[in-house]
């Protein structure tokens, strides 16, 4: 968590049901262990930024998304969504057609 934003790996089922609620490790090995415990081949990222009213796209956010991208398809999983969560608004890159 940084400052006014919360980051979570959500782990998904086949059906793109959330699993299980990961907050992300600084160090990816922990979190890379612990996302291969539930063998599923989903995950989406969620982004809560407490003090946005609207969920507006940064550079920083397709940064973030295309490092985690890289990182987890050595692991066989693929990225669902990207969703960033603001007070009155919600952005996600699968509907942006961006993933």
């Amino acid at each position: 968590m940084q400052g006014d934003v919360e980051i979570a790996l959500v782990i998904l089922d086949d059906h793109w049901r959330p699993l299980h609620r990961l907050h992300p490790h600084e160090d990816w090995r922990s979190t890379a262990r612990q996302l291969l415990l539930f063998k599923s081949r989903w995950l989406a990222l969620h982004q809560r930024r407490k003090r946005d009213r609207v969920a507006t796209l940064r550079p920083s956010d397709i940064v973030l998304t295309r490092s985690l991208y890289r990182r987890i398809r050595p692991l066989g999983m693929l990225l669902a969504d990207h969703v960033i969560d603001a007070r009155n608004d919600r952005f996600s890159f699968r509907a942006a057609g961006l993933l």
